[in-house]
């Protein structure tokens, strides 16, 4: 019996180190004792997601301290504690005895003024691994800046929640570069932000503008510790905390790579005002053929048959006919994406009119797609095949970019 107990010990203890062993960027610059930043006035990028292994946020660690003077914290969209909703201005404030400025208000690039005083800026941002969510945007538009006010740049790196293996969509087109999609990148990329930074750097992606566009940033990032790109935020064994009001859970991540993009259209649920944000979809009468279900399946998504009441966002109080989406281990978000789009066109054939790429919804779509053509092609009814094309057209090349910038191993 005691060899038993010994041996149930040992597992536990073997379990207990295997669950702390991954380290976030943060994690290490304070077990180094914030040796890089020694002594050095500090403007942080940050919010409360960003959180350190025990539990506190970045900005509280920096504001603590005595290792380096924290002058300013700035916020992207949904503001500090990721309560403000999607798209509504982020107001200035102040935390932790610290000017608190908004990147994500009148203005989403620093300007001279939160800059000017600082010997470093720190990045630090809890990404969710889909181009459309805009703390990446964020990111970029800090490190432009600071290339442009020749201030060095450190990205405290965090794991993507969705894992780094998966790769799903095409490039965005140029014309449609906007906030919701700053850098030309598959929707769901499969990179980390400090991954992202050094690519964007390097391949001199911070700024279309052509009189700076060979400027790069001094960076620095500080990698996560024992990371493996295989590692999807639920073998962290970390909590995790909302970024914004809408992604409370890892599965709601999974569902908003594919039904972020429906939501846009504006002909169905996609759960807001449910305890499931993105993560179920449907409309009064809804209902897929088998051959549709199957084909998702195929595509690595599993629907199972859902009725529900939505009490906010698209038929708030209306009973829906829909689905629960079931991301697989084959997963494929934009492909699943294309089939459903190509479904939505079918049975509502009046929303998408050959005006629609004119209309601002339609821009908007676009701009979340990344492509124009999808829009034209889905107006036209092509063929599924065709759209799957345009889907993920330009795939292949960003595959051979991102090598070069991976900072983790399978």
């Amino acid at each position: 019996m005691k060899t038993i107990i010994n041996l149930f010990a040992f597992v536990l203890s073997t379990c207990a180190a295997l669950a702390i062993d991954v380290r976030f960027g943060v994690d290490n610059l304070i077990e180094s004792d914030f040796a890089l930043l020694k002594g050095k006035r500090v403007v942080l990028v940050s919010h409360a997601a960003a959180q350190t292994f025990r539990g506190t946020s970045t900005a509280e660690e920096f504001a603590s301290t005595p290792h380096l003077t924290l002058l300013r914290i700035l916020t992207p969209e949904h503001g500090f504690y990721g309560i403000i909703e999607a798209g509504k201005n982020v107001e200035d404030d102040s935390l932790f005895e610290r000017p608190v400025r908004s990147l994500y208000g009148s203005t989403r690039r620093p300007d001279s003024t939160m800059l000017a005083d600082a010997d470093v800026v720190v990045v630090d941002l809890q990404d969710i691994g889909v181009r459309s969510y805009t703390f990446m945007s964020t990111m970029i538009e800090v490190l432009d800046a600071c290339a442009q006010f020749n201030k060095p740049c450190m990205v405290l790196d965090r794991p993507n929640p969705l894992g780094g293996v998966i790769v799903s969509g095409g490039l965005i087109d140029d014309s449609l570069r906007s906030f919701i999609g700053r850098l030309p990148i598959p929707y769901v990329h499969g990179c980390t932000l400090g991954e992202l930074a050094t690519m964007a750097n390097e391949e001199h992606w911070l700024t279309q503008n052509p009189m700076r566009k060979k400027q790069r940033c001094m960076l620095t990032v500080v990698k996560c510790k024992r990371w493996l790109r295989s590692e999807t935020w639920e073998k962290l064994d970390r909590p995790w905390y909302p970024t914004s009001p809408n992604i409370p859970s890892v599965e709601s991540i999974r569902g908003y790579s594919v039904a972020g993009v429906l939501g846009e259209l504006g002909l169905l649920s996609i759960g807001m005002g449910t305890n499931m944000p993105f993560q179920i979809i449907g409309a009064p009468g809804l209902s897929f053929s088998p051959s549709i279900i199957n084909g998702l399946k195929d595509r690595g998504l599993n629907l199972v048959k859902a009725r529900f009441k939505p009490r906010g966002g698209k038929f708030s109080g209306e009973i829906c006919d829909g689905y629960i989406l079931f991301p697989s281990k084959n997963w494929r978000p934009m492909e699943s994406l294309s089939l459903l789009m190509w479904e939505v066109r079918r049975q509502f054939p009046q929303a998408f009119p050959d005006t629609l790429i004119k209309t601002s919804n339609g821009k908007t779509l676009a701009k979340a797609i990344g492509r124009s053509d999808v829009i034209v092609a889905l107006c036209q009814g092509a063929q599924l095949s065709r759209i799957d094309i345009l889907f993920t057209r330009g795939y292949e090349e960003f595959l051979l970019t991102r090598r070069k910038y991976l900072l983790y191993d399978k």
